[in-house]
């Protein structure tokens, strides 16, 4: 009976604790929201929708980073253009901290911009209206995206479903998992066990 208490005790509070660890990839309302509107922007265009990736979530959380300390008009600097930018700050660093293979991204898209106080309806209007990004979402081979921002910067990426533009990585899917994430998924699998024994 003992065990059987402890047992559920460790239980609830893995549960408890596997809930109030961040997630792998958390994407702020401001990418969230642009997201939305870009699908439904794509639908009135007849294109297909734009999955979130999470692995490119997580570059572009990792490139606005980068860019947060630049002043806006750098913005300029990384003009999107298919493949590896090597113009963007640690683009090389932010791949590995992400698990991305480089030769998975070479026909992804990386389209940052600066936006002060990240205005909705500015930004909307600056990826929906201006030819520097409507090429690339108004193209419907591209059906994935990551969206990351920092203070005023927004990175909307976009990929496709081929071997070179999915950013994906050789690794196992629980590859996407932090350590702290591993290891609450370990606890709670060996409190099952004790559990039921």
């Amino acid at each position: 009976m003992l065990s059987f208490k402890i047992g559920l005790h460790l239980l609830i509070a893995s549960l408890v604790a596997f809930h109030l660890l961040p997630s792998p990839v958390a994407c702020d309302d401001e990418g969230k929201n642009l997201l939305h509107d870009v699908n439904i922007y794509r639908k009135v265009m007849n294109l297909p929708v734009l999955d979130e990736s999470a692995k490119a979530s997580c570059l572009a959380e990792e490139i606005a980073e980068d860019l947060a300390d630049m002043h806006c008009e750098t913005f300029r600097d990384y003009y999107p253009t298919p493949g590896n930018n090597s113009k963007i700050p640690n683009f090389q660093k932010n791949l590995a901290k992400c698990s991305i293979e480089i030769n998975t991204t070479t026909d992804g898209v990386i389209m940052p911009l600066c936006v002060p106080k990240l205005n909705h309806d500015v930004l909307f209007s600056n990826y929906t209206k201006s030819n520097r990004f409507t090429k690339y979402l108004n193209n419907s081979k591209y059906n994935i995206a990551g969206v990351g921002t920092e203070d005023d910067w927004m990175v909307f990426i976009v990929g496709t479903n081929s071997s070179s533009a999915n950013f994906s990585s050789s690794s196992s899917r629980l590859a996407h998992l932090s350590k702290p994430h591993l290891l609450m998924l370990a606890f709670f699998f060996t409190t099952l066990l004790l559990f039921f024994n």
